[in-house]
């Protein structure tokens, strides 16, 4: 595997974890859907999205009206983003 795209490995789900999908809107407009740990930090989520993002910085935002996910060190729980949809905003 030579391109971008297969050069960052997710972290893998553990199934004896309880689990979410979160659905994620990319800045190009492509909509992504992780399968995510509740456990897992919301930093995860940017390992997920890897380089599909582009060359522009973003932001992750969630929730209407949409908020900036300021602490990406909180779970998935924490961040109230179980089942939730996230979306790109540049920064």
């Amino acid at each position: 595997p030579t391109s971008a795209e297969n050069s960052v490995n997710p972290p893998q789900v553990d199934s004896s974890r309880p689990s979410t999908s979160i659905a994620i809107r990319l800045l190009n407009g492509k909509r992504l859907v992780v399968k995510i740990n509740l456990d897992s930090p919301v930093s995860a989520l940017g390992q997920h999205i890897g380089t599909q993002a582009g060359e522009d910085r973003y932001v992750l935002t969630a929730g209407y009206p949409p908020a900036v996910i300021e602490d990406l060190g909180k779970t998935v729980e924490e961040a109230g983003l179980k089942g939730a949809q996230v979306v790109l905003k540049k920064a």
